[in-house]
C-alpha cells in the first residue's frame, strides 16, 4: 500500500507538471511549435485546433491521474510493481500525443493557406525534437512546454539523450527480468560421479555445490523461519543468496519461500536452505541424503 501511495503521489505531481507546462501553447513566437502570421492565431480554424488540443490534453492528464487509483486494487506482487512502472512512464509520455497532432495539423493548415514557413521552424520536428547541425548549443528552449530540449545534432545533446534512453530502458526492462527470475523454479540435483554432491540450481544456473562428505545434518521443515536478506535476491517466489535466519544466523538460500517443504542442510562450512521444484521432490532428496549419511 505504501508503494502505491508513493507512486500515485509522484504520478499526480508529474502529470500535473506536464499539464501546466504543455498548456502554454504560444512560446518563442510559435503557436504549438509552428510560426504563423500575426493575424492567423485569431482565425476560427486555428482556434478550433487549439481548443481541441487543450481539451485532449486535459482528458489525457485526468485519465492518467485517475488510472493510478485503479492500480490500488491490484494484488501485492511483482506484477503490480511492473504495472506501476510502465503506467508511470506511459502517463508522462501520453500528454505529448496531442502536441504531435496539433503541430502537424497547424503545419498542414499553414501550407494550405500558402503561409511561408519561418526559418526557425526548419530544425524542429513535430515541434518537440530539435535537430540543427549548424547550432553548437547542446540544448535550446522548448517550443512546446517549459524548459529546454537537447539538440540532437550536437554531440553533447546526443550523449544526453542516449544516457536518458539507456536509463529509462534499464528501468523498464528490470521488471520483466525480475519476472523471469521469479517464475524460474529452484531445483536440486544429486551427482554421484566422480564425487557425491548435492547441487542447487535456479533454472539452468548452478548456485551451490554441497559435497556429501561435508554434510553433517539434514532436516525437512514445513515452514520457513523468519529471515532477512544480507546479499542476494528476495522475490515473491525466489530467494537466493546470503540471509540471516532466526536460530541459524547466517545461512545460504536457494528456494521458493511459498513452498510447503524446505530442506535444511547443515555442513561444516555453513547452513543451506533449499527447495526442489515440488515438495515431493524436496522430500525425496532429503530421504536419499539421510539414507546416505546413516
Amino acid at each position: 500500500m505504501a508503494f502505491s501511495i508513493i507512486m500515485l503521489t509522484c504520478l499526480i505531481v508529474c502529470v500535473g507538471i506536464d499539464y501546466l507546462s504543455l498548456k502554454h501553447i504560444d512560446q518563442n513566437g510559435a503557436l504549438l511549435g509552428v510560426t504563423l502570421p500575426p493575424d492567423a492565431a485569431a482565425l476560427p480554424e486555428v482556434q478550433s485546433i487549439v481548443q481541441k488540443y487543450l481539451r485532449w490534453l486535459r482528458i489525457i492528464c485526468l485519465l492518467c491521474a485517475a488510472g493510478g487509483v485503479g492500480l490500488f486494487f491490484l494484488p501485492d506482487s511483482l506484477l503490480r510493481v511492473m504495472v506501476w512502472v510502465y503506467f508511470f512512464f506511459g502517463s508522462l509520455a501520453l500528454p505529448y500525443l496531442p502536441c504531435l497532432w496539433a503541430n502537424r495539423t497547424l503545419q498542414r493548415l499553414r501550407d494550405a493557406h500558402g503561409w511561408p514557413a519561418a526559418p526557425g521552424d526548419v530544425p524542429w520536428k513535430y515541434g518537440l525534437f530539435y535537430y540543427a547541425p549548424d547550432d553548437t548549443r547542446a540544448s535550446v528552449p522548448k517550443r512546446i512546454g517549459k524548459g529546454t530540449t537537447a539538440n540532437l545534432a550536437a554531440l553533447r545533446g546526443k550523449l544526453a539523450v542516449t544516457v536518458n534512453v539507456i536509463a529509462i530502458a534499464a528501468i523498464l526492462l528490470t521488471g520483466p527480468v525480475l519476472g523471469v527470475l521469479d517464475h524460474t523454479p529452484a531445483r536440486l540435483e544429486l551427482q554421484v560421479s566422480p564425487t557425491v554432491e548435492l547441487q542447487s540450481y535456479h533454472g539452468k544456473t548452478r548456485k551451490y555445490i554441497i559435497p556429501l562428505d561435508s554434510i553433517t545434518k539434514v532436516q525437512v521443515y514445513s515452514s520457513l523461519p523468519e529471515a532477512s536478506r544480507v546479499g542476494g535476491i528476495d522475490l515473491e517466489h525466489y530467494w537466493q543468496g546470503t540471509f540471516v535466519m532466526v536460530h541459524d544466523g547466517t545461512v545460504h538460500l536457494c528456494l521458493d519461500p511459498t513452498a510447503g517443504k524446505f530442506l535444511r542442510v547443515e555442513t561444516e562450512g555453513g547452513i543451506f536452505w533449499l527447495t526442489d521444484e515440488t515438495d515431493e521432490q524436496t522430500e525425496k532428496v532429503a530421504d536419499w541424503l539421510t539414507e546416505e549419511l546413516s
